[in-house]
This record gives structure tokens, sequence and C-alpha cells, in this order.
């Protein structure tokens, strides 16, 4: 069975890869050798929280930005000044 992954570790993972690199086409990443796919239902409710707007919004705005993502349970977001960071706590969603 394969363990957990954080939020700070799947930050990382995201941090570490290349703009061009054919992961961010796969719909999901390895992370610590297990593979996260992206859930892209709780990536919406993510950035609504995160943003406090309805998540017909928050579902618009991640289909043109895509900077909110919750892969594998847990939450991170993009920053432009930090790349991806951890959601705060309260916003990742383990299954």
């Amino acid at each position: 069975m394969q363990g957990l992954v954080t939020a700070q570790e799947l930050a990382d993972a995201l941090n570490r890869l290349r703009p061009s690199d054919p992961m961010w086409d796969e719909g999901g990443f390895r992370v610590s050798g297990r593979w996260l796919e992206i859930d892209p239902d709780a990536s919406d409710e993510l950035a609504a929280k995160l943003l406090r707007c309805r998540i017909t919004k928050a579902r618009k705005l991640n289909e043109a930005e895509a900077r909110w993502l919750v892969a594998g349970g847990v939450g991170v977001y993009y920053d432009d000044d930090d790349g991806w960071q951890p959601a705060p706590p309260g916003t990742n969603h383990r299954t």
C-alpha cells in the first residue's frame, strides 16, 4: 500500500517540473513514487474556497488559469512570486 502524500510534497514536486514537461498533460503527477490523479471537481472546490466565490466562477477561473489543484486528496495553489504552495489547513480534500 502506498503512503499518503502531503500538500507540501505535491507543491515541491510541481515546482521541480519544467513547464514543458509532458507530465503536465497527463492528468496527474508522480510524487514520491506515487501517482496522484488530478481531481478537477475538488480543484474547483478548492478555488472557490480560497477565492470565496461561487463554484461556477471558480471553475471558469480554474479552466482559464489552472492555479488551484487537488491531486491525491491534497490541495495546492499557484502564487506568482513563490510558485506552487500547499493550500491552507482546512482546504485539503483527503479521500
